[in-house]
Formats: C-alpha cells, structure tokens, sequence
C-alpha cells in the first residue's frame, strides 16, 4: 500500500479518577451481581471471626466457672455457632466467587464484542498506523487481565477494606491497649509501602507499553520465518525481536530490584506485630491487667490482622494496573471510526467520484482532485508507476477511507451518506495478500454469503478454477486451508479468494494486482476466473501487467496522485509517452532472465 504510515497522535492521557470512572462504567451492567458478590465476600470474611470468638466465650466460661461444673449445653451451642459460621463462610465465599466471574466474563463477552465491532468501523489506516502486536495485546491480554481484577479483586477487595475495620473495631471494645500493640506495626509497613512504590504508575505504562512492542516484534519474527530461515538469520541477528525481549527483561529486572526492599518491609510488618502483642500482652496478664481469655483471642486474631493489608494492597496495585489497561482498551473504543448516517440514502451505480483528495493522516495530500466514473458493467484498469495513488484511489471507492476532500458517489448518494453495510454489499474485493481463515475451503468460500447452497459454491469454484485443485485436497471442501492458508499454493489461494468474491454476487469487483505475484500456470487460471467474474459485473483492476488490461474498456493512467490520461489501451499507446514506458518496460520484462542465466 502507498504511503499507509503516518505520525501518531499524541492523546492526554486521562486523570487517574476519569479511568476509575470509566471502570465503573464498565462494570455497570453487573452492578447488581457484583455488588451482592462483594456483601457476601465480607459477610463470609466476617463469619471467620465467630469460632474465635466462640473460643473466647469459652476460655472466659471456663475461668469462671468451678472446676467442671462447666455449662456443657452451653458449650455445645456455641460449638454449633462456630460449626455453622465456618459453613457459612465457605457457603458465602463459594457464591460471591461464582458471582463475580459470572459478572467478569459477561463484561469481557461484551468488552470483546465492542472491540470486533469497533475495529470493523476503524478504517484501514489504523491498522497501517498500528502495529498488530498491539492490537493483539489490548484484545487478548488486556481484556483478560480485567477478569482477573473483576473476578477476584473487586471482592477481594471489599472484604479486605471492610474485614480490618471490623475486627479493630472488635479488638478495641475487648482491650484497647493489646488493640494498639496488634496494629502498632501496620502503620510502618503501609508508609514504607506509599513511599517505596512512588512512580509505580509510570514504571507500569512503561512495562505494558516494552510488554506490547515485544508481542508486535514477535508476531513480525514469526509472519517473517521463511526469510530468517532463508538467509540464515538467528534470534540475535533479528535485532528488533532481540532487542525488545531484552528491554522487558531488564525493565522487569530494574522494577524488582527497585521494590525489593520496600515489599520485604511490608511483608514483615503484616505479622510483626508479634514482636509487640506477646511482650506487651504477656505483661498485662501477668500484672492482671487482662484476662487470659482476652489475651488468647488477640494471639489468634491479633496476629492475623495485617493479612487483609496484604490483599488490600495487591487490590490496589491491580486497580493501578487495570486502569492503564483500562485506558488502552477505551483508547482503541474512542478511535475515529466511519460515520454511518441517520438515514442511509440509496446505494447503486454508477460509482462516481467528484475532485477527491485524500491525505492519511498527518501527511501530504496523496490524491489530489482526482474526477472518475466508473459505468455500470464496464471494465476499467488502473495503472501507473509505484507510489502513483492508485491504491489508495481504489481502496477510497468502497470508502476503506473517506476523502478528505471532494466526495466519491454510489449512484446518487456520497458514500459518507450510506451505510456500510449497503456499500458492502455493492463490492466484492480481491487482494495482492490474500487472507484466508483457518477454517475449511467451504467456510471460507462462504464467508461473503454464509446462506449460499454447496451446489452454488461448486459452481462459482468452477468457474474461478479451483474446484479440481479442491476436490484433490484431504477432505475436498471439508479441507481446514491452515492460518493463513499455510496449506495450499499462492496461485490456489488466489483462486480461492476469486470464487469468494464470485459467489458473494456483489456487482462491482475490485482487484488490486491480483496477478502479480503468481507463477505464469497460475496467472493463467486466475487470468481466466477473472474473465469469469466479468459478464454482467463492473470490474475496476489495479493491473501490475498491463497486458492483462489491453481488451479495457477504459484505462486511467496515473500519476503523482493525479489520473493524467484515459482511454483505450490503443489510443494510450499510440498518444501517451508514459503509457509508452509503462508498456515498452513491461514487455522488456517478459524475456528478463538473470545475467549468466543458459
């Protein structure tokens, strides 16, 4: 494609409390469902604290009363209590989990299908804009990582916040100074923590943004394999794949040598109030300033105070974290898309287009005042020396883009005021890089008309060339083509994407050099499953050999952006110089052999 790369704009990034708010927006079709998840959650927290406090009754029983006139009935209740709480706990903790990743994988099924439908509208410069390792990072691991916080932290989170607050609440009422001793250490854990993790934000874009250049490097490496292999390249050698898997290692090695110390302090002080609650305690109750039943119960849950911290914490860092992520995913969400009108107009031929000039996005004008018609059923080529626009022209007329000046019509409406789906539904397009999915010859057939009958698919393949090469495979049209369609030939493959267009029936067909780069047999076969496609269709063909174009019904020669002559391919040659070259060069290149070649 011609002049696809353009300098991305640089967004503000938003405030830290408008991608919280974008969070909850998120999360606001399971509001009802997540907030039970997290009542529970605490509820079941909660519900932990009553076996200790059952031994606390019965420690406190039992110094009172005289040795074994205990109340056994008692005792047993309060047994029972613990039995039931302890069962409640999980009951409670088993139903906020369940609920919570019934919330998180609804919201990501919708996150995701927001995605698919928004890259279907993004036009194609995003994707010349953006590199694929990105897009598959924000899709893939960005989206996942939000069921992981939503799933888990969200509740997690809740019963960590509230938990605490309870339990000091419990601690104090019972003895405030053996309260003071249990959370004396949390304090210092929390602003070695607060000041230890200071940037953490920043050192998490940077790690998500190595984490991304590294996937596009690795898809580039791996789409790349025949040519490293050919020239005999190792890892090392593809720098750019070497080099990014380098950084995200020593960025991650710089992030944990530099928390080392502030996460070793914090998790000390979680349970390092021992070393305060057992002197101090042991004191009190050897002065008698407290019973030993109170003295045992801030052993078992005194200790254990800080663990809550610890989730509290890790809730934190992932809300950091998912707010990054967060933005990423609300970036590509917000990305210029195709305007599609209130009230679509009418869509049919011909194609028309009106001073049309396009610029990608912050470069130089491409195209500049550039007037066509295409005519219904006629066969038009365009051609040019490379970098001409033509291209970018034929991929304007099924508005891959909009102009950025003058307009490009479908009969009586401008292709702004139609839907896409009705301009669609007009064209069927065949490309120099053909993409076929992993999937059978038969689904891939019918991806343009999933309703097409096998007996119209077996007759569209004949007349494209492909139903013999078919019918050897495995499985015949049951046949799974591999990614990209790994298992057939370039020739086959282009076949293949020629009786999809056929069979899609759309009555214009666009090609782009599809001939190109295929062997000679080949062309051949494609060269005659075009001819298929012609009867009763409008063609309009980027052509790379102009003796595929001659029997045109209209040549638009190209140049510099510009359409600079039109005719017959007789009336070019005879009275165009760059037509001339064009063809003289084309035909010196039919008898290029290499130089020593016998």
């Amino acid at each position: 494609m011609e002049n696809t790369k353009s300098p991305k704009g640089s967004a503000a990034q938003p405030s830290q409390m408008r991608r919280l708010w974008d969070m909850i927006i998120l999360a606001k079709p399971e509001k009802g469902r997540l907030a039970l998840s997290g009542l529970l959650a605490i509820a079941g927290e909660l519900l932990g604290l009553v076996p200790f406090l059952v031994i606390y009754m019965v420690i406190a029983e039992w110094s009172r009363a005289p040795a074994g006139l205990m109340d056994q009935a008692q005792i047993y209740l309060w047994v029972a209590y613990a039995g039931v709480a302890v069962v409640g706990k999980h009951l409670c903790l088993c139903i906020s989990t369940c609920l919570s990743h019934v919330s998180a994988f609804n919201i990501l099924y919708n996150l995701r299908m927001a995605l698919a439908r928004k890259l279907r509208r993004i036009p194609l410069g995003y994707f010349s804009r953006e590199n694929s390792g990105q897009i598959k990072k924000i899709i893939s691991e960005d989206v996942e990582q939000l069921e992981i916080f939503l799933a888990h932290q969200v509740p997690d989170f809740l019963s960590a916040f509230f938990y605490p607050l309870v339990t000091m609440v419990v601690l104090f009422v019972i003895d405030w100074r053996l309260a003071l001793a249990a959370i004396l250490v949390i304090p210092l854990g929390l602003s070695v923590q607060v000041f230890g993790f200071r940037g953490s934000a920043e050192a998490s874009r940077q790690w998500n943004e190595s984490k991304g250049a590294m996937n596009a490097a690795m898809v580039e490496y791996i789409q790349g394999m025949p040519v490293i292999k050919a020239f005999n390249h190792t890892v090392k050698s593809f720098s750019k794949y070497f080099n990014s898997v380098t950084g995200c290692f020593n960025l991650e090695n710089q992030m944990g040598k530099r928390w080392f110390f502030p996460m070793a302090v914090f998790t000390v002080s979680l349970t390092g109030n021992l070393l305060f609650l057992l002197p101090v305690g042991s004191w009190l109750y050897s002065a008698g300033l407290v019973s030993l039943q109170k003295f045992v119960f801030f052993l078992l849950v005194g200790i254990g105070i800080g663990n809550p911290t610890w989730l509290l914490m890790q809730a934190g860092r992932y809300t950091e974290q998912n707010l990054e992520i967060l933005a990423r995913i609300n970036d590509l969400l917000a990305s210029q898309e195709l305007e599609e009108p209130a009230q679509p107009g009418v869509a049919e031929e011909p194609v028309r287009g009106q001073g049309v000039g396009f610029a990608y996005e912050g470069d130089r004008l491409v195209l500049r005042g550039v007037d066509f018609e295409v005519p219904a059923g006629k066969f038009i080529a365009v051609v040019g020396p490379s970098g001409a626009g033509k291209t970018t022209l034929i991929r304007l007329i099924p508005r891959y883009w909009d102009v950025t000046r003058g307009a490009i019509y479908l009969g009586p409406s401008d292709l702004r005021d139609l839907g896409m789906d009705q301009v669609m539904d007009k064209f069927s397009p065949i490309f120099q890089q053909v993409h076929l999915f992993n999937d059978t010859v038969r689904a891939n057939l019918k991806i343009g008309r999933p309703g097409a009958s096998d007996r119209e698919m077996i007759e569209v393949a004949k007349k494209a060339q492909c139903h013999d090469f078919i019918m050897n495979l495995p499985q015949g049209y049951d046949t799974v083509v591999g990614e990209r369609g790994a298992r057939i030939s370039g020739g086959e493959k282009q076949r293949l994407s020629i009786a999809r267009a056929l069979l899609k029936d759309a009555p214009i067909l666009i090609l782009d050099e599809a001939t190109a780069y295929i062997d000679p047999e080949n062309e051949n076969l494609v060269q005659s499953a075009i001819n298929a496609m012609v009867a009763h269709k409008t063609l309009i063909v980027i052509a790379h050999h102009l003796s595929t174009v001659v029997n045109a019904d209209e040549i638009w020669l190209m140049d510099q952006g510009e359409i600079v002559a039109r005719g017959t391919h007789q009336r070019l040659l005879a009275d165009n110089a760059l037509y001339q070259h064009l063809w003289n060069t084309h035909l010196a290149s039919q008898g290029w052999v290499l130089e020593g070649a016998k």
